[in-house]
């Protein structure tokens, strides 16, 4: 015979023994020989079902593991968040939640069942009772993580918040920059009309004698200029500024690279038709204010 055989044997001992001693005992013999089935059967219910709850925990922890884990890693992707998968961790810790309360059911009724059966003896009765009360302490710590990473998550979507307004702030100070460095400004006029506007003056040059004024003088930007007085383009975006007259030649006075245009002035440093600029980055790299003077 084998020891579960011996084991299981010894377990029904007594009750096999009263069914024998039954046929020929009093109705009070026979009603606790049926009280005694009964308790019997209700204790290897009650052992089953909490061999069934700790099956039941098991995969609570399981769940519990993987949503900490995915949590987890959507916690660290805060820089980049992901909705979607956020959206998804709430959903199990709300479906984890309403599973705990499901185990918090199931574990009072198993306690009622434990104080409720009389013929338990008291070591099986506090083994069962202390197992349940570790369940309780077991669900109420899974409950504090849930709380936690509940908080992680608001504490990501708030940062989440904080991010876009941040993102939206950056973006709008990059376009702007990208909008204040691609601005150029240009001028075209006669040289009294850039002289009165205050956008070039003369330097250099002598005086000579029974002649009003000084020869040599260059003409040349002034030092504060205001643009204002100027057109605003996007260097990258007009690379062919045409003159006003066809039948005229221009002079650049201000300091860009000329050797970028596509027709470069010529011997006495003039240029007619348009400016076509095949390299705005070193055209205006001297200067972002192009001054063109009529000759």
């Amino acid at each position: 015979m084998s020891r579960c055989e011996m084991m299981s044997l010894r377990r029904w001992a007594p009750v096999l023994l009263l069914a024998t001693l039954a046929c020929g005992t009093s109705p009070e013999v026979q009603r606790q020989l049926d009280e005694l089935t009964i308790a019997a059967a209700q204790k290897d219910s009650l052992l089953q079902e909490v061999a069934d709850l700790a099956g039941f925990m098991s995969d609570v922890n399981a769940e519990l593991a993987d949503v900490q884990l995915e949590g987890s890693e959507v916690i660290q992707a805060s820089e980049s968040p992901r909705q979607a998968e956020r959206d998804s961790i709430l959903g199990k810790i709300k479906v984890l939640s309403a599973r705990f309360d499901e185990s918090q059911t199931r574990l009072d009724e198993s306690r009622r069942r434990i104080r409720s059966l009389s013929s338990l003896s008291d070591s099986l009765r506090t083994t069962l009772e202390t197992t349940v009360t570790n369940y309780e302490r077991m669900l109420e710590s899974h409950r504090t993580t849930i709380a936690t990473l509940e908080g992680q998550i608001e504490n990501l979507r708030v940062e989440n918040v904080r991010l876009v307004a941040t993102v939206d702030t950056l973006g709008t100070a990059v376009e702007e920059l990208r909008t204040e460095n691609n601005t150029v400004y240009y001028v075209i006029g006669t040289e009294d009309a850039l002289i009165e506007s205050g956008i070039v003056e003369k330097q250099g040059g002598s005086r000579v004698l029974f002649i009003f004024g000084k020869t040599g003088q260059t003409l040349v930007p002034a030092r504060d200029l205001d643009p204002a007085m100027f057109t605003p383009i996007d260097k990258w975006e007009v690379t062919d500024i045409v003159l006003p007259s066809a039948e005229k030649e221009y002079q650049i006075v201000s300091r860009q690279d000329v050797s970028t245009l596509a027709t470069p002035p010529n011997e006495k440093g003039r240029v007619t038709g348009s400016l076509q600029i095949l390299s705005p980055t070193e055209f205006w790299a001297g200067s972002r204010f192009l001054i063109v003077v009529e000759k």
